[in-house]
C-alpha cells in the first residue's frame, strides 16, 4: 500500500508524521476549512472549482486564503505517483495550509441510504465536522452504508460527505444552494455534462419518497465517484440504466 504523503504551504513535502498545526492555531478548535479531491494521473480533478468553492466560503469564516494554494497543492501532486489514485486533502486555518494524500479506498458502487433529520450549520466545508462523522457513524452502526439528510419540511439535501444527484426523465438534477446545501463540485461537473448525454440540468427539490420512482439516484463525491443509492429507507430502488454512462463520466471525464 503507498504511504500517505504530507505537505506544508511554505515547506513542501515532510516527513507524514511532521506537526503541521501550532497548539493556539485557531483551526485547532474547528476555525478552518478543507476541500477533497481526487488525484488521477498526478494531477488534482476539478481543482479550479474546488478552490473557487474554498475561497466563497472562507469570508464566512473572516478567513483569507492564500493566492498561491493551486501552485502548492499542484507541487504537492507532482510528488505523488502518477499511477496511484489519491485522495487530497487541502486544509486551510488562519496559521497554515497543509495537505494530505493518501492512496483512494476501494469504492462502494451501491449503497443502503437511510434519512436522517439535517443538522443545523453553515453550507461551508468547515473543520467542524463533528455532525457528518455522527450521521455515518450513527447509519453504519444500524447496519446501512450511507445517510441522506433530510430538511425539516420534508425534502432530501445531500448526504453527510457527498451531494445527492437524480435523473428525472430527461433532466438530471440536484439540490439547489439555496436549500442551504454545500454546492457540490462533482454534482456540478455532472449537470454541466448533461446536454452532451441528451439530457436537461436544474436544481430542484424533492422528497425521499419521490425519489423511489426516479430514473436513478446516486450519491457523488470528488473522491468516492458515484455510488448509487439501492436501498432507501428499507425499500428498494430499482437499479438504473444509467449508472455506468455517469460512473464513465465520472471514472475517465471527457477531455
Amino acid at each position: 500500500m503507498q504511504a500517505s504523503l504530507v505537505a506544508v504551504l511554505g515547506r513542501g513535502v515532510v516527513p507524514t508524521g511532521t506537526p503541521v498545526m501550532r497548539a493556539d492555531d485557531p483551526g485547532v478548535l474547528g476555525e478552518g476549512l478543507f476541500e477533497t479531491m481526487l488525484v488521477r494521473d498526478g494531477r488534482p480533478w476539478l481543482l479550479d472549482e474546488h478552490l473557487d468553492r474554498l475561497t466563497a466560503s472562507a469570508p464566512a469564516l473572516g478567513m483569507a486564503v492564500p493566492t498561491s494554494l493551486a501552485d502548492f497543492v499542484l507541487a504537492a501532486c507532482a510528488q505523488w505517483p502518477a499511477e496511484v489514485e489519491g485522495a487530497l486533502r487541502l486544509v486551510c486555518t488562519p496559521m497554515t495550509a497543509f495537505c494530505t494524500i493518501s492512496p483512494v479506498p476501494p469504492r462502494v458502487l451501491s449503497l443502503r441510504v437511510r434519512t436522517l433529520p439535517a443538522s443545523s450549520g453553515l453550507p461551508i466545508k468547515s473543520l467542524s465536522y463533528g455532525p457528518s462523522l455522527i450521521a455515518r457513524r450513527q447509519v453504519a452502526a444500524s447496519g446501512v452504508d450511507d445517510a441522506l439528510w433530510v430538511s425539516p419540511d420534508g425534502y432530501a439535501l445531500e448526504g453527510p460527505t457527498a451531494s445527492l444527484v437524480w435523473l428525472d426523465g430527461e433532466t438530471l438534477c440536484t439540490v439547489p444552494p439555496s436549500a442551504g446545501v454545500l454546492p457540490g463540485v462533482t454534482a456540478a461537473w455532472l449537470l454541466g455534462q448533461a446536454p452532451a448525454q441528451g439530457w436537461r440540468a436544474a436544481h430542484r427539490m424533492i422528497t425521499p419518497e419521490d425519489l423511489l420512482a426516479t430514473d436513478g439516484a446516486w450519491l457523488a463525491s470528488s473522491v468516492r465517484g458515484l455510488a448509487e443509492i439501492r436501498v432507501l429507507d428499507g425499500v428498494e430502488l430499482l437499479p438504473s440504466l444509467h449508472t455506468e454512462r455517469l460512473r464513465s463520466l465520472v471514472s475517465r471525464p471527457p477531455g
